[in-house]
């Protein structure tokens, strides 16, 4: 292209590598909270069942600092890669889901993290009352993370105007 050195890109190709990046961003994203949901909350159900509380306190107290630090950084970087293909592209959908993939952060502290605290202390009573509130509650982010992905993805096959 004429003006462009090797490794510029236009603003279009910089909004598609965006727009790629953010999608990509929430596959991770919506993959990792369907293992969650799947995987993760059946096993302490599961647990629950058995009468195995406090083992499900101690997992619990290992599980939640290691998520925690792999779904944070995620779900930041899944925002901010939304809001850069809004950035780039002025696609208003790109905004929605940046906002989309973000609350997933805020709905953790203010609506899980009273369960998340007393799963991880050894002295709770009624764990597994506790404990099925929060993976009932924890789906609803599964869902969030899928919209998310799907929107992006339906973007990623409309044609630039």
């Amino acid at each position: 292209m004429p003006g462009l050195t090797a490794g510029q890109f236009t603003r279009a190709e910089a909004g598609d590598n965006a727009k790629l990046l953010a999608t990509a961003a929430s596959g991770l994203l919506a993959g990792a909270l369907t293992f969650v949901s799947f995987v993760d909350t059946r096993t302490i159900l599961r647990l629950v069942h058995e009468g195995e509380s406090k083992l499900v306190t101690r997992y619990f107290s290992v599980w939640w600092p290691n998520g925690r630090d792999l779904m944070l950084p995620l779900v930041l970087t899944t925002g901010a890669l939304h809001g850069a293909a809004y950035a780039l592209t002025s696609e208003l959908g790109w905004l929605w889901t940046a906002a989309a993939a973000t609350s997933i952060g805020p709905y953790t502290r203010v609506v899980l993290g009273e369960d998340i605290a007393a799963l991880r202390d050894a002295g709770t009573a009624k764990v597994a009352t506790i404990a099925r509130r929060f993976c009932m509650l924890h789906h609803p982010r599964t869902l969030i993370a899928a919209a998310t992905f799907a929107v992006a993805l339906r973007s990623l096959s409309t044609p630039r105007r």
